[in-house]
């Protein structure tokens, strides 16, 4: 048997937009420009005893956006079953402090209780398409 044809590409080649580098470089330096001023902001405005909780939880979300974005794809499954356990302790958290005579207090809870079930039931239903995905049709 002949081997198949070599397949040519019909579509023309991707060129990029002019400028599209030079905005897509502004950005991220007026992101981060405004991220450092609005950090420095609650440095100045907020009392001493709050800073060091406030450093653990920039640190903490710099580590991770770290971790998450450096992620091979092999490990994206278990990756999303850590975030699903990790939401799963949140509305543990947020239940303990529905309680609260602080209003705020439970706002924040009432939000974190939220969108931690949008990420436990997003993760539910990713894992169940992809569990079909492997499911042989009889």
């Amino acid at each position: 048997a002949a081997p198949p044809p070599p397949q040519t590409s019909s579509s023309a080649a991707v060129t990029p937009q002019p400028g599209s580098k030079e905005r897509s470089v502004l950005g991220s330096v007026v992101g981060l420009t405004v991220v450092i001023g609005l950090i420095l902001g609650v440095g100045a405005l907020a009392p001493k005893s709050f800073m060091g909780h406030f450093t653990v939880f920039v640190l903490a979300v710099f580590v991770g956006w770290q971790v998450i974005w450096n992620v091979t794809p092999a490990l994206h499954t278990p990756l999303m079953s850590v975030t699903n356990a990790i939401s799963g302790i949140i509305v543990v958290g947020a239940l303990l402090q529905m309680s609260s005579t602080s209003g705020l207090v439970t706002l924040l809870a009432i939000v974190a209780l939220f969108v931690s079930s949008i990420n436990i039931f997003g993760g539910f239903w990713v894992t169940q398409r992809m569990l079909r995905m492997f499911r042989k049709d009889t």
